[in-house]
């Protein structure tokens, strides 16, 4: 049997900021990145849900991704999270 080399960890993990351990979740959105710059217009949308909803936004020309977006979607309604689908289009994207 070979034996395998195991070095030791190269990053020292230590206590995280107080901040951001008092830091909560309380919206989830998932955009593509071609949409960052729209980030004013997806918080306001975002902001009007309650709180532990998740945003799935995907552009319409892209089935592979509205695809994944329901499946992960799923996922998000099967933990308890109120999921709102939400096209590109709608979102002030063009």
């Amino acid at each position: 049997m070979k034996q395998v080399y195991k070095r030791p960890c190269q990053y020292r993990f230590t206590q995280p900021p107080k901040a951001l351990l008092k830091a909560r979740l309380e919206n989830i959105a998932i955009v593509p990145a071609s949409m960052l710059p729209l980030t004013d217009i997806l918080k306001q949308k975002v902001n009007t849900l309650p709180k532990g909803a998740v945003v799935l936004c995907y552009a319409a020309e892209n089935p592979r991704q509205r695809k994944l977006l329901e499946r992960v979607g799923e996922t998000f309604q099967q933990h308890g999270h109120a999921v709102m689908h939400l096209p590109a289009d709608e979102a002030g994207y063009q």
